[in-house]
């Protein structure tokens, strides 16, 4: 669909121009009216001058003309001014159409015809012809004006109107441009509060958005607070749920060093197991409930400072290993997302390759469209049939190999929900376990 802006433009403009045409049409044709209008008045003016100025006639004798009272330019030849007076079969022309023959229709004593004819040298003619009565003898008057001049100043008219109008026209659509990109302003404005919403910087929509728009802008607002509090409640029943589980489990471990249960050791071993499983598995719901979003829709992450300070905290737990580890960041690294779910990440797989390291770890990250991370470790690694299974989407990891469990899967759950790719394998480098996660362009919005 095109922007409203180029829609509204695009009716505009073929509203105007339609408007112009019609403008122009009906002006021209209204000035050719007026114009023909004041030379059939003419016209009838001198119709009847020269039905005055025919003189007295006897019976069946033949009409005469009073040349004295004939306006001069009907002796000019080819004047552009005619006429012609028929009386049954007698016939007065006017000097100025020489020896052309102007046809006329027949019409009855007080009627009168108006139509165009062609002249003399291809002039186009106006011709009137009136039906007379002169001393009981019908008399046909025709008198006819060349069009010719008339047409070529209407024509002129015409482009000189037209190109005014054309001016017009794009002053007009110059200011409809200007004013419909301010009238839809604000809808930029409201774009660019939705960039600073996705990033993290407001937490609401502003509702001073004019009153087209503002139904939606609270709705989404709406929709906003609606979404953060199912997410707080869930969060807090989940929290809830397991404290309350963390007491039976307790109990139930504190039951398995109980001498009669030391005194069936097949029983304490599965007690001890199962309640193992339960307590990891509770453990990783609620970081996976942590996972579901934050009130925050985005935020700015500086990535060399959190990383740093990710280093350094590790460099602290695993002190006894004098680990070396390097990290290459491109300059200027900043990534779209949720702090605590990017911390989660990186922590779990710094953390996995510290633990199972035995004297360097690597981070290499690298922007494109997107970004990607890459943890290396000098470590034992993985076997190669179960870096197959790791691979797998739906597999669980925290069951597939043993050494890379909870966090790996904690891993995973954070790129399924960033809609990220996630990779794993031997460092050709270290020889050690590899992870390779790629997140895409702001893939942290969700």
């Amino acid at each position: 669909m095109r922007s409203l802006q180029t829609r509204l433009s695009t009716g505009l403009i073929v509203s105007l121009i339609i408007l112009f045409s019609l403008q122009w049409l009906i002006v021209s044709r209204s000035i050719r009216s007026l114009t023909e209008g004041y030379i059939e008045s003419r016209l009838r003016h001198d119709s009847e001058g020269l039905l005055a100025a025919i003189n007295p006639a006897k019976e069946n004798a033949p009409l005469t003309l009073n040349q004295g009272r004939v306006d001069l330019i009907y002796n000019r030849p080819f004047s552009g001014h005619y006429y012609l007076i028929r009386s049954d079969d007698h016939l007065l022309s006017s000097r100025s159409l020489w020896d052309y023959d102007l046809p006329i229709p027949d019409v009855s004593v007080g009627e009168t015809r108006r139509l165009y004819s062609p002249g003399p040298g291809g002039q186009n003619l106006l011709l009137l012809v009136n039906g007379f009565n002169k001393q009981d003898r019908p008399v046909i008057i025709a008198v006819a004006e060349d069009l010719s001049e008339i047409e070529v100043d209407i024509r002129h008219f015409q482009l000189i109107y037209g190109a005014v109008s054309l001016a017009i026209l794009v002053v007009l659509i110059i200011i409809q441009r200007l004013i419909i990109g301010v009238g839809l302003a604000p809808l930029k404005k409201v774009r660019g509060d939705i960039t600073s919403l996705e990033k993290g910087d407001i937490h609401h929509l502003r509702e001073e958005v004019p009153g087209e728009i503002r139904p939606l802008i609270r709705e989404i607002n709406h929709l906003l607070e609606t979404m953060t509090e199912r997410m707080q409640r869930s969060r807090k029943a989940l929290g809830n749920l397991a404290h309350a589980l963390k007491t039976p489990l307790t109990l139930l471990t504190q039951l398995s060093d109980r001498e009669e249960i030391r005194n069936c050791p097949e029983i304490r071993h599965h007690l001890i197991e199962h309640t193992g499983t339960l307590r990891n598995l509770l453990e990783r719901e609620l970081r996976r409930a942590r996972l579901a979003g934050t009130p925050r829709p985005g935020q700015q992450i500086v990535l060399e400072t959190e990383i740093r300070y990710l280093l350094d905290a590790l460099k602290k737990i695993y002190k006894d290993k004098a680990l070396e580890i390097r990290y290459s960041i491109p300059p200027g690294g900043i990534l779209s997302g949720d702090r605590e779910d990017m911390l989660e990440l990186l922590g779990n797989l710094l953390d996995n390759a510290c633990k199972w390291a035995r004297g360097k770890v690597s981070l290499t990250v690298e922007k494109d469209n997107g970004i990607s991370f890459c943890i290396e470790d000098d470590g034992p690694g993985c076997p190669d049939d179960e870096l197959t299974r790791l691979s797998q989407r739906g597999v669980r990891i925290d069951e597939s190999a043993a050494g890379h469990g909870l966090g790996l899967a904690i891993v995973r759950d954070i790129v399924d929900q960033y809609s990220g790719e996630i990779a794993f394998g031997r460092s050709e480098d270290l020889g050690g376990f590899k992870v390779s996660v790629r997140l895409p362009a702001q893939g942290a919005s969700r």
